[in-house]
């Protein structure tokens, strides 16, 4: 009776060892070379978010986006990930956006209030009701990259 029992243990053990190595070694999204699985505007994605966000999280959550929309500001404070903020509902919500270091002098160049176009890997949303540290929402996109 105890070898089952022992032996079911076991297997799911090493299933999970093995699907912890699988996950832990996945490989990263190349979003410069990956074909935007939806292509909205910013304030149309914050919408989404901000509407129905266990709705949006299933339809944007690490998905590659292309995002168009007005870019209100960048931060460049930390060179290892310059960010930028396009405008997201024109009040208190807005779509944050992450670049890699190699990015940093074209996103330098980028002027405020000028419509961009932008395509990254959707996180979510920042800012939620629960977490009343941040008094704004954010829409965060990663790896982004600018697209001509």
């Amino acid at each position: 009776m105890k070898k089952p029992i022992v032996l079911i243990v076991l297997l799911f053990i090493i299933g999970t060892a093995l699907y912890a190595y699988k996950m832990y070694n996945k490989p990263h999204t190349d979003v410069l070379n990956t074909v935007a699985a939806e292509t909205v505007s910013a304030s149309a994605i914050f919408a989404a978010f901000d509407n129905e966000e266990a709705a949006a999280m299933i339809k944007y959550t690490d998905k590659v986006i292309a995002v168009e929309g007005l870019l209100l500001s960048k931060d460049l404070s930390n060179e290892l990930e310059p960010q930028i903020v396009l405008e997201g509902n024109g009040n208190d919500g807005f779509i944050r956006c992450g670049f890699k270091p190699v990015m940093l002098s074209k996103v330098s160049a980028l002027k405020d209030s000028t419509i961009i176009n932008i395509k990254g890997m959707c996180v979510g949303l920042n800012g939620s009701e629960e977490l009343d540290l941040l008094a704004d929402k954010d829409v965060v996109l990663s790896n982004c990259t600018l697209i001509d």
